[in-house]
């Protein structure tokens, strides 16, 4: 009973150590306590947590799988363990947590772990019903609901993911991600004044430094949504300045100016996308662009410009049908293209990309009936 006493005793002297971070002085106590009782768990437990706080990751990985293999009830050392290999090795986390869990099935700390580890591993769906089980049980802290509320929005349950923001926000008006999630759940739903509203509750500090790039780029799709075109540009650029590498945002940027029937703009955006791709841009994204120079040269308003446009989109439906032979948009695209520079039909110039594209068509037993009479026609 001595031997007992004496090892508590000096564990919980080299505990309290380890609390004001005398890490010496604690591995002192947890080094007597095993020269009294060399099968004492909780000083191996201790001589983990000091090995921790000294960044030493193997030796407290291996004092907490001690521990264990003295007492194997001893819960502390699981969790101390699953945690130390959840950013290095999740799978040896897991395999610890599940171990814990045949132990203790009613230790509910082990589904919020456990859920923990899936986030780590990028497995949301495990994680999210490993969280479902804790929040039954548990008391939800602000981080649970954060956690929670991130893991059913990348899940793709945002209904779900917006009733988790509304409940963290109530208990934590300030947390910058719930307040971030609102905004991008109502996005999703297609709840855009909600999302607005949430918009400038998240931008309400200019200041913050934890803004992303993404945050502006989901407030300009909401005010896109809103058809606030001009207000939606200018939160894009701001992403763009934030984040010069993500490109693809110029796509939006063409869409927005293409709502508004601002062709220049759009055409102008829409090659700066292109030109930032890494490799070659795919067909869908030259077809598009295509018809966005197609689109330019029918508007009324830049028929000064329109042999540019329609030269353009000639050139680029010309590379859609080289590249995808058996696809017959390249040429009917074409075929409408030299349809406007002979509107009279007096050259014949559209007749061959007609015929070029009905010859693929009529291969094609579900072709549309319209693509098919405007071949024939």
């Amino acid at each position: 009973g001595k031997n007992k006493k004496n090892t508590s005793l000096l564990v919980e002297i080299g505990r309290a150590y380890l609390d004001q971070g005398k890490t010496a002085e604690a591995a002192e106590y947890a080094q007597r306590a095993k020269d009294v009782n060399s099968k004492c768990a909780v000083a191996y437990l201790l001589s983990g947590d000091v090995a921790l706080k000294l960044n030493d990751v193997n030796k407290a990985s291996s004092d907490y799988n001690q521990a264990i293999y003295l007492d194997e009830n001893c819960s502390e050392a699981y969790f101390k363990y699953a945690q130390v290999y959840k950013g290095v090795d999740p799978q040896l986390s897991l395999d610890m947590l599940m171990r814990l869990q045949t132990k203790a099935p009613d230790d509910n700390r082990i589904s919020k772990e456990l859920a923990d580890v899936y986030y780590t591993m990028g497995q949301y769906g495990k994680a999210k019903e490993a969280y479902e089980s804790y929040l039954k049980v548990g008391t939800p802290t602000e981080q649970d609901y954060t956690r929670y509320a991130t893991l059913l929005y990348l899940n793709k349950d945002y209904a779900q993911s917006s009733d988790m923001v509304k409940k963290g926000l109530e208990l934590a008006p300030e947390n910058h991600v719930l307040k971030r999630l609102a905004m991008y759940d109502n996005l999703e739903l297609k709840d855009y004044k909600e999302g607005l509203e949430a918009a400038a509750t998240f931008f309400s500090n200019p200041g913050n430094p934890d803004y992303v790039y993404l945050d502006y780029v989901y407030f300009a799709r909401l005010l896109e949504a809103d058809k606030q075109y001009d207000e939606a540009v200018a939160q894009f650029d701001k992403a763009l300045a934030m984040d010069k590498s993500h490109t693809e945002i110029y796509k939006d940027i063409s869409d927005v100016y293409e709502k508004e029937r601002d062709f220049p703009k759009a055409i102008e955006a829409y090659k700066n996308y292109l030109g930032g791709m890494k490799g070659d841009p795919d067909i869908s994204d030259l077809f598009l662009y295509g018809r966005l120079n197609y689109y330019a040269a029918t508007d009324s308003a830049y028929q000064d410009k329109q042999p540019l446009y329609l030269a353009e989109a000639d050139t680029i439906f010309a590379q859609v049908a080289a590249k995808v032979p058996d696809n017959y948009l390249g040429n009917f695209w074409r075929a409408r293209v030299n349809s406007l520079r002979d509107p009279e039909t007096t050259q014949g110039l559209a007749k061959p990309y007609y015929e070029a594209a009905l010859s693929i068509l009529e291969q094609k037993p579900d072709a549309t009936k319209s693509v098919l009479v405007e071949c024939n026609s």
